[in-house]
């Protein structure tokens, strides 16, 4: 069984978000309830509940041929089933790209997507939803036989013609070019995989819980599937980069390292979800070294490691994957501490589970605390105006005539102030729908995927490596000048916000709402990380038509892949936060003229004599209790909410979030989410 803090670890994130589901669900149910809210508020509640309910914890396992990675796999999670379940021996063994995960509505077993998909024009992600396409291997989960000999499937290969492996758009080797590719044998033959993704379905302790592991090919699958391998590199909430102790880093693993695992720019942050496992450290187990000289080989192996990869040695585990296995399918408590594998088994737990907590908190940070701002500024202000009102017919015990007829001409002038603003807003509303439409066609799929036509036509008209070079280097400057735009625009349409929402601050003494900025800076970061991930195809020396369609298939697998991913999240961005950036303000202004309606119609009342004040009096205090009622139910729900997410950020100092009296600030000064 795998290391029981790495079944607690993820079994304690499992039972904090479902507590926090529950907390933002008891949230979206109370103002709902209480009528705080509108109809756009529940749909942004129901997107942050579906995605706390498609929730998963990804682990990467990334290495070339021959580093043990599969072994690593058996060891680490599937140790429990007391048999070598991946397979794993010399040679290739995983053929495919493979993630195991659970989902308890499809049969147990392995979905294998056939190789001939490759000539397929459709992306890899719709792939995934063609279900036609795919064969299904199923087992028993309950016989571990059955199990093994269908994930054997995964390692299938076949030998086919040069000209066969062509049209499936391998790189081949060609002896007169370079050594990059498949091999081709004495007959003019390539053996190739005869699968191009796996994925299975295994319903396990740790896969139940929503662990996904992924398994990455070599080098050479990552350029045969650079969509899909790059992509779940990039979705893994941790990454084990896996190296054979005996060799060290090779120049193809740092290739690896360099081109796909984010060791770009050379800062070792950005390296902290990462780990590295200096596998087969058993081989220094020869019986004439002595532990002190083995120990000592190891450090040295260690800070080698780190100074190469721009590593924090803290990172790398010297392990042996495979005397790991040995142990727990042998229960040798003393080898599997010498193996090392408990140690990695902990800074997987100890890496997966903060990263993991910190992407949902931001997500519902994000998405709920413009909402939680309004519904505490309208329960504020329904307090706010029964204190008024109350006021008001205190001043009316002794039924004067006239203090009544100041009254009705005091709350009928706000009222029609307030209706004659709205009218000047509702002109105002239309100046910013048009900005808003600007900023969503700048961001729009349209414009991207017209800048993805434009620059593959050219790289397939480039006549020589530095035009192609440049056509790539303007891709990626376009991609950028997007961006600002968008982020220019975005700031235009915030101080026209502003404009509005201090025009009601001052004339209707409105509480002063906070105009939220939208925050594109990321996604730039996120296209500049992807230009280093790809500088290699900016190297080309020389330009042969090979190279040509081998790059333009690149650029538009990969690159253009994941700039859709990056722009389709800047666009869901930019329309919440266009959704949502007059919603506090909108939602105050109506609860503010019916408030004042209320008042009207209660002086009318009495003025008519149809009721006394003191009857009046008892129902408003009634209300007001009611109110206050509601005011601290919402302050308990928030704060409940709001102490998930503290608990989750693993601050050191937890008080530094509250303020004198220990209430939770609010969200503004919550910066150490």
């Amino acid at each position: 069984m795998a290391d029981q803090v790495l079944h607690t670890e993820i079994g304690d994130y499992s039972h904090w978000r479902e507590r926090l589901r529950q907390s933002v669900q008891d949230l979206s149910q109370f103002l709902k309830n209480n009528n705080v809210t509108d109809l756009r508020t529940h749909h942004q509640f129901e997107r942050v509940l579906g995605a706390l309910d498609d929730d998963s914890l990804s682990v990467a396992f990334v290495a070339e041929f021959s580093r043990g990675k599969s072994e690593m796999i058996n060891t680490i999670f599937l140790g429990d089933y007391k048999k070598r379940m991946l397979p794993s021996g010399t040679g290739r063994t995983t053929m495919c790209p493979t993630e195991l995960r659970y989902n308890p509505d499809e049969p147990s077993g392995v979905k294998l997507l056939p190789i001939e998909s490759r000539r397929d024009q459709r992306a890899l992600f719709e792939l995934r939803k063609d279900h036609d396409i795919w064969e299904q291997v199923t087992f028993d989960a309950d016989d571990i036989a059955s199990i093994s000999e269908a994930l054997q499937a995964m390692t299938q290969s076949k030998l086919v013609s040069k000209a066969y492996a062509k049209d499936l758009k391998f790189d081949l080797q060609d002896e007169q070019e370079s050594q990059i590719g498949l091999p081709i044998n004495e007959y003019d033959e390539v053996e190739i995989p005869s699968w191009r993704h796996a994925i299975i379905n295994l319903p396990h302790p740790l896969l139940e819980k929503g662990l996904v592991i992924l398994d990455t090919p070599g080098l050479n699958a990552i350029g045969a599937e650079p969509e899909l391998t790059i992509n779940q590199l990039a979705t893994a909430h941790t990454v084990v980069f896996i190296l054979s102790h005996d060799s060290g880093v090779t120049a193809s693993d740092l290739k690896l390292w360099e081109n796909h695992l984010g060791g770009e720019g050379g800062a070792k942050q950005r390296n902290q979800r990462k780990l590295v496992a200096l596998n087969k450290i058993d081989s220094l187990w020869d019986g004439i070294r002595s532990k002190q000289e083995i120990d000592e080989e190891i450090k040295k192996q260690v800070k080698e490691t780190a100074s190469t990869l721009n590593l924090d040695p803290e990172n790398i585990f010297p392990v042996s994957a495979q005397k790991g296995l040995l142990a727990k399918l042998s229960d040798d408590q003393d080898l599997l501490a010498r193996s090392n594998i408990t140690s990695l088994e902990s800074a997987i737990a100890d890496k997966l589970i903060p990263e993991k907590r910190k992407i949902v908190v931001d997500k519902v940070r994000v998405s709920l605390e413009g909402i939680l701002d309004s519904a505490s500024s309208v329960l504020d202000n329904r307090l706010k105006d029964a204190d008024e009102h109350i006021a008001e017919l205190k001043q009316l015990s002794s039924k004067n005539t006239d203090v009544i007829a100041h009254i009705m001409v005091k709350v009928q002038s706000e009222k029609a102030s307030l209706e004659k603003d709205m009218q000047r807003y509702q002109a105002l509303r239309s100046v910013y729908n048009k900005e808003t439409g600007k900023l969503a066609r700048i961001l729009s799929e349209e414009s991207l995927e017209k800048l993805i036509a434009t620059t593959r036509h050219q790289l397939a008209r480039c006549a020589s490596s530095i035009t192609l070079q440049k056509t790539i280097g303007i891709y990626f400057r376009e991609l950028n000048k997007h961006l600002e735009r968008a982020m220019s625009q975005a700031n235009e349409i915030a101080a026209l916000s502003e404009n509005i929402t201090r025009d009601f601050e001052t004339e209707h003494g409105i509480a002063n709402f906070r105009v939220r900025r939208l925050r594109l800076e990321r996604f730039q970061h996120e296209i500049q990380r992807l230009e280093s991930k790809h500088s290699d195809l900016k190297q080309t020396k020389t330009l042969f038509f090979k190279e040509q369609m081998s790059i333009t298939n690149r650029f538009y697998e990969s690159v253009c892949t994941a700039s859709r991913k990056i722009f389709g999240r800047a666009r869901r961005d930019a329309n919440n936060w266009n959704n949502n950036l007059m919603v506090p303000m909108e939602t105050y202004v109506r609860e503010h003229h019916t408030q004042l309606r209320r008042r009207l119609e209660s002086v009318k009342r009495i003025h008519k004599a149809s009721d006394t004040v003191e009857a009046r009096l008892n129902e408003l205090t009634q209300m007001k209790q009611q109110l206050q009622g509601q005011h601290d139910q919402f302050t308990v729900l928030q704060n409940q909410l709001v102490d998930l997410l503290i608990e989750a950020s693993q601050a050191d100092t937890p008080a530094e979030l509250r303020d004198v009296n220990g209430e939770i600030l609010y969200w503004e000064h919550k910066t150490s989410f």
